[in-house]
């Protein structure tokens, strides 16, 4: 029913890769072990304050191959039509390695008779020349997306959490994208430090004016073993409730484009992992709160863009 209600104010991912596929997409998170640039053990100076040990994604042993045989085994498995796979590049940054490393790996997936597209999740400043050469390849042999991680228009903000780059490297790499004719999902962070509704309808002004594709909207988040654990258990960290990220998510979907794929509208924690706010933990009572707050303020996305 949230699902609906939602579908009726929202472009959601879900009705447009039915109508794309054929039916219905499921994602296989693969993990190639490239690891972040942006971490200690890499040439950055520590990781971002809200990334926890083990990155964005879930993390997955064995090759590739086996990876994605896993993957394709448990959606076979499920009742009714097996839905078409989607291979996603999730954890840490899928570009971090040069392209001549990364392109027996790209094309291993790319290859599979299985795949139905491909999902590349990395960070800005992790794409050069040749890589985005690679990217534009592998588009051409199945449908692709790129996410990039931006979080925040606000360099302030940037700083703050250490993302390492700012806007004008997201900027540049969008432009990149474009110029070839691939599509990128921004990943934004709503309630992080410092920020209030004016800094997140900004940044949805922002990626509504810089042509994004699509858009992945999460609440912020604190995750055993980030660094901003040591912030919360010193009592220095505010956190939004549940209606503040909820009123915000509303008015920042009314300034995107109708035209802009919504992919996610808040993080869906592991409970051995979420340590702060309690709320998170019920990502369909977030589903339910921010259609809520669409209903009650009669907003659908684009009618502020």
């Amino acid at each position: 029913m949230d699902a609906a209600r939602l579908a009726s104010r929202v472009n959601l991912l879900g009705p447009w890769l039915r109508r794309v596929m054929g039916g219905p997409a499921r994602k296989i998170s693969l993990d190639p072990g490239l690891g972040c640039p942006h971490r200690p053990e890499g040439v950055g100076p520590g990781g971002c304050l809200y990334c926890p040990p083990g990155g964005s994604g879930p993390g997955r042993g064995g090759t590739l191959s086996e990876q994605l045989e896993h993957g394709l085994d448990r959606l076979r498995a499920r009742r009714g039509p097996t839905p078409r796979a989607l291979a996603y590049f999730q954890a840490y940054t899928a570009t971090n390695a040069p392209a001549q490393v990364l392109e027996p790996l790209f094309m291993e997936v790319a290859r599979h008779p299985a795949v139905a597209g491909i999902i590349v999740a990395t960070r800005p400043d992790c794409l050069p020349p040749a890589t985005w050469e690679l990217l534009a390849e592998l588009a051409r042999r199945r449908p692709l997306w790129l996410e990039l991680g931006l979080q925040s228009a606000h360099d302030a903000t940037l700083t703050r959490i250490n993302r390492g780059h700012d806007v004008a490297c997201f900027d540049q790499a969008l432009a990149q994208a474009h110029a070839r004719g691939l599509r990128v999902v921004a990943h934004v962070i709503l309630g992080l430090p410092g920020e209030d509704m004016g800094h997140t309808n900004a940044t949805a002004r922002h990626l509504a004016q810089g042509g994004v594709w699509g858009v992945k909207l999460h609440n912020l988040m604190v995750l055993a073993g980030a660094p901003l654990a040591h912030e919360h258990r010193a009592g220095g960290l505010a956190l939004w409730n549940q209606e503040e990220y909820a009123r915000a998510a509303a008015a920042f979907l009314a300034r995107l484009p109708r035209r802009v794929l919504v992919h996610r509208l808040a993080a869906d924690p592991g409970p051995d992992r979420l340590l702060a706010p309690g709320w998170a933990a019920d990502k369909d009572a977030v589903l339910r709160a921010i259609a809520q707050a669409m209903e009650e303020d009669n907003l659908r996305q684009g009618d502020l863009a």
